[in-house]
């Protein structure tokens, strides 16, 4: 676990969005596959992993979820992680559950089984309609 103080007095910190939150994301996103690119044993003797990939051409927020279930939004290009880590050995599947206004996404290497690493080659892809 990481916790990200962001304390800005008099500054500015600009992006296309105009307020920063692209390079605070984009930071919080590349910390957190960082960290977790290693297992950890959970009170079940089981390792977890983080699943995750790369999300191109988005313009909007995305909700990708995993096994229709877990589901987290998304709302930049980049990297990307879900929140939660899986157990090794568990089937994953990723799909677009919703898709961001006036785009179509869709997902590739997008469904497997988690074996002894995380998951980081999941591409998703956006186009404008």
């Amino acid at each position: 676990m990481f916790i990200l103080v962001y304390i800005c007095a008099n500054c500015t910190l600009k992006d296309k969005g105009g307020d920063g939150r692209e390079y605070v994301q984009a930071l919080v996103s590349e910390m957190a596959m960082s960290t977790r690119s290693s297992s950890r044993a959970g009170g079940d003797g089981v390792n977890y992993y983080r699943l995750g990939g790369n999300i191109a051409g988005l313009s909007g927020i995305i909700y990708l979820q995993n096994n229709a279930a877990e589901q987290a939004p998304f709302n930049i290009s980049g990297r990307f992680t879900f929140p939660q880590s899986y157990p090794d050995g568990g089937n994953y599947a990723i799909s677009v559950s919703v898709h961001p206004s006036g785009q179509e996404c869709s997902v590739s290497n997008g469904f497997g089984r988690i074996v002894s690493k995380d998951i980081s080659d999941v591409i998703v892809n956006c186009v404008t309609k």
